[in-house]
């Protein structure tokens, strides 16, 4: 038996070294996940024990995992015990590893099983959706769509490769991933993650798809795990509830309510089990959930009183259970990005294929994952739980009170020095906290102009001047706020010699100082490259100022970075550090073709290090659109008037207004109106008041939440709701309550936007048409999403009305058109467009079809 001391990856081997420590020594006992190289990539801490002997859990670890403990002494030689439960391990494939203390010599006593992957076969998969599916739920139709689907992603399963699938609406995507991605799972004992972008599909798969598995007779686990944000703290939740009751009553009305919720959320927390922000049924604001929400920073892992019952860890270790896995976008990225940085260890368990639904989201989840941003509120944040609020205090405060005090725990040099430390920061702060307000509101002043973003560039010829006006400003903000990340970790410093009992009686405060450091830091980082914006070499990142989100009393900018292109980091990252991915979306091609999408999330050939050799091969990855289950020309009707100024015409909107009031009257409700811009929306709405007071439900963006604002257009039956942005996609109503969909303008995207515009300049850099490459592809597809909130059931029938001219007379029309499933199409001047609608519908809602019989509709003839 000979030591292997680099067996284990950086990551793993400061993972296990950190959690000695943190039990002073003594043993531990670990479960490790092998890579193919026969490394621990990754390891979870299950029991601590004395000096010289540890729990060892035998039915937790799997064949082909490891189990480490540390021999304290330093000497790795196996004990007779050890010996004793390594043959016990042997024989059920586990590894059995000893370390020292400082994991810098490791004994390999066992080693793991090395597991080879077994395929499951189509017909297994069939069998589920043929047999087991229809047993389990009466009346369950099989879907040939659903059917092929399930193949193709059992093969990329099984071969190893990436599948980029388009299913429509109805076709089942959910299941078609599922079925064989639970075989192969329970199969090979291995994982799979999948990955959502709305919370909405990541609930529907959790309470409706996996159970509906299970009903149908197929054993495996299966977890929902979140950012670490939407859990409660228990730790922190209880001290907040302790300051709250030494703090005494409430000072005013606002501290009132904040501990009346704080209170609420205490008690919510002692009856339910996933202990999950999205579970609660009042609101919480940020800066109370800071309060009591987990957090890297401020977690104290297995030191922590309640880390066996810890919501988060909970999640995790359920997680770590789970045959499938159920993740978002920006959580999966975020893992698989600090996997790659530190070679193994990451935020979700380790998983051995991906499922990615909603793929069309991908590059903006990536983009939104890669952005930085500088913002007052956020400068605020950091600096809030530092400073006293109103009755209560703050971590300099508490830190003053607990262990700066005559009778503190650290000697009167390094305490002197401290409270220094403290004192000036506290008057630092407060001027601070005064500036970050100027600081965004002359930004804005300087740079923007009405609501419009400001790309950081030299080359802008009317932009500000950059060296007078906006550069002075960032110049102060990235000294003040890195000098005070400076000085917070300085008093960090002094702090490291509090004794560990004083610090694990009071560790909250410290906890505080040390997330504001960071923050801080982290926020001057972002002012210093904005400085360096204008260099016109500085391809791969975007910068600019926009105005602040939210109610401003003046207008303050927001500083923001973002990458360019992802599609490298994604390829990088994500398609070709995984063995299988599948991609699912009821909108991935433009015209019947996947390139644009390809490229945008760097599925090029060859790859960008291809050797030249590898050129010629096939790409290791396949594409399909799969049949929808609908009859679009039995069930749709797309009306598509002539007669309308085109969008940049005087008279758009007023003409806009007049078809959609004569189709609401026409079809009898039952409509949403699918804008793009805030501005157009309003100008709709309001005619359609003036014009039919309270005829109809009229129900407008904004004036409630959107999952009301939704529930109540159901249950109305007959309402118009006039949406844009988020109603365009991820919103399902089935049956008469929506049966017109009106879209007034082609879903172009801003181009002042700057990540277009960079995205646009990279274009035409690499000698292309940025319209033809970029914008055209982006609102085909917006647009296919659009005409999808009509058909989501066999039975459902229903038209949409497009009023944008452009469609049938500018040449890019025809790629709307080509894109959109075989439909019967009326043109004409919107009058009679808007008439035979009217008529087709009233054929549609008491005609044979509406009572079932199946046969097919026509519109009537008209002279």
């Amino acid at each position: 038996m000979l030591s292997h001391p680099t067996r284990f990856r950086q990551a793993a081997r400061d993972k296990l070294r950190a959690a000695i420590a943190a039990v002073q020594g003594v043993e531990v006992f670990a479960i490790g996940q092998v890579d193919a190289q026969g490394q621990v990539v990754d390891l979870e801490i299950h029991c601590r024990g004395t000096g010289d002997a540890v729990p060892a859990l035998r039915s937790r670890p799997r064949p082909g995992e490891v189990v480490i403990h540390n021999h304290p002494s330093g000497h790795i030689e196996p004990s007779g015990a050890d010996m004793q439960l390594a043959s016990l391990y042997g024989e059920e494939g586990v590894g059995v590893v000893i370390t020292d203390n400082e994991v810098s010599r490791a004994r390999w006593v066992v080693e793991p099983y090395v597991r080879k992957e077994e395929k499951v076969e189509d017909t297994e998969v069939l069998k589920v959706f043929e047999e087991l599916l229809p047993r389990a739920v009466p009346g369950y139709e099989v879907r040939e769509g659903q059917l092929q689907m399930a193949v193709r992603v059992n093969r990329a399963f099984n071969e190893g490769q990436v599948a980029v699938l388009e299913a429509g609406t109805g076709t089942g995507k959910s299941l078609a991933y599922l079925v064989p991605a639970v075989l192969w799972a329970t199969r090979n004992q291995a994982k799979v993650a999948v990955s959502t972008f709305t919370k909405s599909l990541q609930a529907q798969l959790a309470s409706d798809d996996l159970p509906l598995l299970h009903k149908a007779g197929l054993r495996f686990e299966f977890a929902v795990l979140k950012g670490r944000s939407n859990y409660i703290c228990r730790r922190k939740l209880s001290e907040a509830v302790e300051e709250l009751q030494r703090a005494g009553e409430p000072g005013d009305a606002e501290e009132a309510a904040q501990a009346r919720t704080l209170r609420s959320i205490a008690e919510w927390a002692d009856r339910v089990k996933l202990g999950d922000r999205g579970d609660l049924a009042f609101p919480v604001d940020e800066e109370l959930w800071e309060l009591v929400g987990s957090d890297h920073d401020q977690t104290l892992r297995a030191r922590c009183p309640h880390f066996a019952r810890c919501f988060y860890y909970e999640a995790r270790r359920n997680a770590a259970r789970a045959h499938v896995v159920v993740a978002n976008h920006h959580l999966l990225l975020a893992d698989l990005v600090v996997k790659k940085e530190t070679g193994g260890d990451g935020i979700l368990p380790r998983f051995d294929r991906l499922v990615l639904d909603e793929g069309h989201h991908l590059e903006d989840a990536a983009t939104s994952l890669f952005q930085a941003q500088v913002t007052a509120r956020s400068v605020q944040r950091a600096l809030a739980p530092l400073t006293r609020r109103k009755s209560r205090p703050g971590a300099l405060e508490r830190i003053q009170r607990e262990f700066l005090g005559v009778d503190g725990p650290l000697p009167e040099t390094p305490r002197a020095a401290a409270q220094r430390d403290v004192d000036a920061l506290l008057g630092a702060l407060e001027q601070a906290r005064q500036d970050v307000k100027g600081w965004h509101e002359q930004l804005a002043a300087d740079a923007l102009r009405g609501s419009q973003a400001h790309r950081l560039t030299r080359s802008t010829a009317t932009g500000p001047d950059w060296e007078n006006l906006l550069a002075p400003t960032l110049q102060e903000a990235a000294g003040t706020l890195g000098g005070l990340g400076d000085r917070l970790a300085r008093l960090q410093e002094r702090l490291s010699d509090l004794p560990p009992d004083a610090v694990k009686r009071n560790p909250q405060p410290l906890l505080d100082l040390n997330r504001a450091q960071r923050r801080l830091s982290e926020q001057a980082a972002v002012c210093r490259e904005l400085l360096a914006a204008p260099d016109p070499d500085a391809q791969d990142t975007v910068r600019w100022l926009e105005p602040a989100r939210g109610r401003q009393p003046v207008p303050s900018a927001a500083l923001k970075t973002a990458p360019v292109d992802v599609g490298p980091l994604l390829a990088d990252r994500v398609f070709y550090a995984l063995k299988a991915t599948v991609v699912s979306s009821a909108t991935l091609t433009v015209g019947g073709r996947f390139d644009h999408y390809l490229g945008r999330v760097g599925l090029v050939w060859p790859p960008p290090d291809a050797h030249p050799a590898e050129a010629s091969a096939p790409p290791p990855w396949e594409t399909a659109v799969l049949p929808s289950p609908f009859d679009y020309q039995r069930q749709a009707l797309l009306g598509l008037p002539r007669d309308l100024p085109a969008p940049n015409e005087r008279g758009f909107s007023e003409a806009c207004a007049r078809v959609v009031n004569e189709a609401i009257e026409a079809v009898d409700g039952g409509v949403f109106v699918l804008c793009t811009s805030y501005r157009l929306l309003g100008e709709l709405h309001r005619a359609a008041q003036q014009q039919h007071g309270s005829r109809w439900p009229l129900f407008k963006q904004g004036e409630m939440g959107r999952a009301v604002l939704l529930d109540r257009f159901r249950r109305a039956g007959n309402g118009v709701l006039f949406g844009t942005d988020s109603f365009w996609e991820g919103v399902s109503v089935k049956g008469q309550a929506l049966r017109l969909v009106i879209i007034p303008r082609l879903p172009f995207r801003v181009p002042t936007e700057p990540v277009q515009q960079a995205r646009h300049e990279r274009i035409e850099e690499l000698g292309k048409n940025p319209f033809r490459e970029y914008s055209l592809p982006q609102a085909v597809l917006r647009f296919r999403q659009g005409f999808g909130r009509l058909i989501r059931h066999r039975t459902d029938r229903g038209a949409v009305l497009v009023l944008d001219r452009r469609v049938q007379q500018a040449w890019y029309g025809r790629a709307f058109l080509a894109s959109l499933p075989e439909v019967t199409r009326v043109t004409g001047p919107s009058r009679v467009v808007v008439q035979r609608l009217g008529e087709w519908w009233r054929a549609t809602s008491t005609g044979p079809e509406a009572e079932g019989t199946g046969q097919p509709l026509r519109i009537p003839e008209r002279p």
